[in-house]
């Protein structure tokens, strides 16, 4: 008796032990070790990657709004020019100089004083005050020594005399070679801090009569320009000659360097378009028409753009800043909520292993789980004590009750063996029916009795114990009983689990016949792509109740009735289940009026 008390105590110290906190792991360097690895680590790197996530597209959005910013003015620019060309264009389409000129001159004696007017009335009236053009000059054609230029100022600056003098000294003679090879097109001619846009008048036979020369109003076609986002200082260049300049010297220097020496040697675009070289901090606008190419250069202003990445790093680091509050927090919330109750258990487990029946811990109000936890191993340890002494008694009753089990169970190998000896006496007899009932109830105890311990056995095999069975009921009933056969003999040798299908051909006799009492059956055996087809076909009916029953059955409820051919049927279904998967098993049903169909289908290699 104590060996088996201490037995069972040492099993019940064992499970203690395996339920038990790990002493080897304290569980709050554990949680700091945790916190540094998968958060502090992660912080950092999430910290870099922000920075660099932050730096990335803060730039790129930069870079984007530059551009944005500086393909509008490149659009109203455009659309300035595009208007001063149609503005020109308009002296040829009218054709009113070229009528007067046609009409009025006379090689021979020059431009007379009223044609003359008529030109200068013309030119002022188209161009004076138009804020395209700063001056516009009507060079004729002359075969005197002195050409005679007209010009209409509007913007420009300096005086007249001034102005036709710097126009005769430095743009005349360039604006002349231009228009020799201009034919009828458009063109601009830049010069020191001057743009020209140059058209040939022609007369109907293509003779150019004249030259329409408008001096581009710098400040106002390009004004646009100026507007650009961080724009801080700027010049224009055409065809490779500066036109404008910046109004700090220094800055005008670095674009010209820039320009000359990165620019064009480098060959960078010849798209128009908007550009941005983050390198030097410079922006730049190409317009591109016909040979001629006007590029905007513009300085951008430092601290308006480092405001404007700052401010997306500040926003991350304050947000940085801002988490590691939430790290210390998270940390006193595992330690006092987590970390504390797990310790008390892990002392209590401790004090039980040691012996301590009905150790207690102090209630945890903390949090629900854990003040359950500990509400409910309080209540546990109480009761361990009387568990524990239960034991030993349920021990002893178990293994009384088990003795006189064993006491009262009858040999089934003496029984076979007395049957035999039966069976031998009805044959010395003349007995062949009493012989022959007791040779099949003897081969259906070999099948329960399993000598040789195997799960699976040949279709033939089975085929015996139903056979067997059917040779008792066919004595029982008589000639009110008939069953037929219909088996595919290539399955002969198939292996299937023992006694599946004697369950079902018993529960089919049990539950069919008509009302005359006759039963009649019929077992098919069949194989195709679905799987291996077992049938057993009865007369009978299933009425409601009946499918309830059998929907119970197989369906995995609880039975209540322990009538042993429902319990068989229903072991039949789970053992082919169990054995060939959920697609197997055994189904029940009335294909028509007075016959009830069951079959079993195994679906996989048999």
């Amino acid at each position: 008796m104590d060996n088996v008390k201490k037995n069972k105590k040492t099993k019940i110290m064992s499970k203690l032990k395996n339920v038990s906190v790990i002493k080897e792991s304290d569980l709050t360097s554990g949680m700091i070790r945790v916190i540094m690895i998968c958060w502090l680590i992660p912080y950092l790197t999430l910290s870099i990657v922000l920075f660099y996530s932050a730096e990335t597209k803060t730039r790129k959005q930069i870079e984007d709004t530059i551009r944005t910013s500086l393909e509008s003015c490149l659009d109203m620019c455009m659309l300035n020019i595009s208007t001063a060309v149609q503005s020109s264009k308009k002296a040829s389409y009218d054709g009113v100089l070229k009528k007067n000129y046609e009409e009025m001159h006379n090689r021979d004696r020059g431009y007379s004083l009223e044609e003359l007017n008529y030109y200068n009335n013309y030119i002022d009236s188209e161009y004076r005050y138009s804020e395209l053009f700063s001056a516009t000059v009507l060079l004729m054609e002359s075969n005197q020594t002195t050409e005679i230029p007209y010009i209409v100022s509007s913007l420009g600056n300096g005086s007249y005399n001034s102005n036709i003098a710097t126009f005769k000294l430095v743009s005349k003679p360039k604006i002349e070679e231009v228009a020799k090879k201009l034919d009828t097109g458009n063109c601009f001619v830049p010069t020191d801090g001057r743009l020209y846009l140059v058209r040939n008048l022609l007369t109907n036979k293509y003779y150019p009569f004249a030259t329409l020369v408008n001096e581009i109003n710098i400040d106002y076609v390009f004004e646009s320009f100026k507007n650009s986002v961080w724009y801080q200082d700027g010049c224009i260049f055409a065809d490779g000659i500066q036109v404008t300049k910046s109004d700090d010297e220094s800055v005008n220097t670095d674009l010209t360097d820039y320009y000359n020496n990165i620019y064009r040697q480098n060959k960078i675009t010849d798209q128009t378009g908007t550009y941005y070289d983050r390198a030097y901090n410079i922006a730049y606008a190409v317009i591109n028409y016909g040979d001629n190419q006007i590029v905007m250069l513009e300085t951008l202003d430092k601290v308006g753009i480092m405001n404007e990445r700052n401010s997306v790093i500040y926003a991350y680091i304050i947000i940085l800043i801002l988490l590691i509050p939430l790290l210390f927090a998270t940390f006193y919330y595992f330690y006092v909520h987590i970390s504390n109750p797990i310790s008390d258990l892990m002392y209590a487990s401790e004090r039980i292993e040691k012996g301590q029946y009905g150790y207690k811990i102090a209630q945890f109000s903390k949090n629900r789980e854990f003040g359950r936890l500990i509400d409910t191993f309080n209540h546990m340890s109480i009761s361990l004590e009387e568990s524990f002494n239960k034991i030993y008694a349920e021990e002893i009753a178990v293994r009384d009750a088990n003795m006189k089990a064993l006491q009262s169970q009858i040999n089934p190998h003496f029984l076979n063996n007395t049957l035999e000896i039966i069976n031998w006496k009805a044959r010395m007899a003349g007995n062949d029916d009493v012989s022959g009932m007791i040779e099949s109830l003897g081969v259906m105890m070999e099948a329960t009795m399993n000598r040789n311990n195997e799960s699976v056995i040949s279709l033939t095999e089975e085929l015996n114990y139903v056979d067997a069975y059917l040779y008792i009921i066919k004595q029982r009933f008589g000639e009110k009983f008939q069953f037929e056969k219909e088996i595919d003999e290539n399955l002969l040798n198939v292996k299937i689990p023992r006694l599946i299908i004697q369950p079902i051909v018993e529960n089919s006799v049990d539950h069919g016949g008509d009302l005359h009492g006759y039963r009649k059956g019929k077992l098919r055996i069949f194989k195709d792509n679905k799987g291996l087809h077992i049938v057993v076909e009865n007369n009978g009916n299933l009425d409601e109740t009946n499918k309830a029953k059998i929907e119970s059955l197989l369906n995995d409820e609880s039975v209540t009735d322990t009538k042993h051919t429902n319990i068989g049927i229903r072991n039949v279904h789970l053992r082919l289940k169990l054995t060939y998967g959920e697609k197997s098993g055994l189904s029940i049903y009335s294909p028509k009026e007075g016959t009830v169909v069951s079959e079993l289908l195994i679906v996989g290699n048999v």
